[in-house]
């Protein structure tokens, strides 16, 4: 900023000279905004952010998202076109296997006799579609009566991009998070791995399919009904005592990885390994306690 000063100050006492005061005044707003600019380009290592290589746990998970539903759930339909003559259930009613639940009946007349649709399974009633006297048909959506759901057990049900399918295995624990009960969570295990793909919507998309997972819930409040949609949270990946750091510190380049020491503004190659979302495993080349500084552009191709 002394230059800046030196050279108005030429100025002014050129009075002879053709710049008037306003074209002064210009040179010395450019002459400012050249030397703020500079000062930017050159901060020094000393206020760049750092951290400090530490021991902690790392854990990699694969988000999705999934939707609740009971362990069996059946839907009966009407056997032939009819009537409905009795309903013995209602939503809610807890039935046996064999209880009866509907009957229905060519017409609506006394001499008509009617044998009742009875429960495949024991469980609890959760929808009621039709009432005494409806009509129905046993074709398509309409052709369904009521809704029978097991909840001995509930599961989430889901699907996994093609990207992390080798990520996800049999028995691997999850946190769920059931949107419509706000700060609760669930634990859950994975229970089954569909060994093939979803079908495509359409025959020329090639960019790679999902496979369905079912994941067990654990700990299962009754607030959790079939239909509820969820975030889940499976761990893929653990380590524990591990020497980290945050992502942000480590230069990648060609799949090297390297670190700008602090103390010595050198730039240092490590060994890295499991990665998640914050942090990276160090393997080589730093120990605990270590700071670094934030890396800049021109790090990346530093070869100190």
């Amino acid at each position: 900023m002394k230059f800046v000063r030196k050279e108005f100050a030429v100025l002014s006492d050129a009075g002879r000279s053709t710049l008037g005061h306003c074209d002064a005044m210009k040179l010395l707003v450019l002459c400012i905004a050249v030397s703020v600019v500079s000062g930017c380009g050159n901060k020094s290592r000393g206020e760049l952010p750092t951290a400090k290589a530490e021991v902690g746990d790392l854990h990699q998970t694969v988000a999705i998202s999934g939707t609740v539903k009971a362990k069996r759930e059946s839907f009966l339909p009407a056997p032939y076109a009819g009537y409905v003559r009795k309903l013995f259930v209602e939503v809610g009613s807890q039935v046996k296997k064999g209880d009866p639940l509907i009957t229905i009946t060519a017409n609506l007349s006394p001499e008509e006799v009617g044998f009742p649709m009875r429960a495949a399974f024991d469980g609890m009633v959760s929808q009621v579609l039709r009432s005494e006297g409806d009509y129905v048909t046993n074709s398509g959506q309409e052709a369904r009566l009521l809704k029978i759901e097991d909840r001995s057990q509930m599961q989430i049900e889901s699907d996994v991009p093609e990207a992390d399918f080798t990520k996800v295995k049999l028995g691997q624990r999850a946190r769920i998070r059931v949107n419509a009960i706000q700060g609760v969570e669930f634990d859950g295990e994975i229970v089954q791995i569909f060994q093939a793909a979803r079908e495509a919507d359409n025959s020329w998309d090639r960019k790679g399919g999902s496979f369905p997972i079912r994941i067990q819930l654990k700990n299962p409040t009754p607030e959790v009904v079939s239909g509820l949609s969820s975030v889940v949270e499976i761990r893929v990946a653990s380590r524990e005592k591990v020497l980290r750091l945050p992502q942000e510190f480590v230069l990648r380049e060609q799949g090297r990885f390297a670190v700008i020491k602090k103390k010595s503004n050198a730039r240092v190659e490590v060994k890295t390994g499991l990665r998640t979302e914050s942090f990276i495993e160090i393997v080589e080349g730093l120990s605990a306690g270590d700071e670094v500084v934030f890396p800049l552009a021109k790090d990346a191709g530093d070869s100190n």
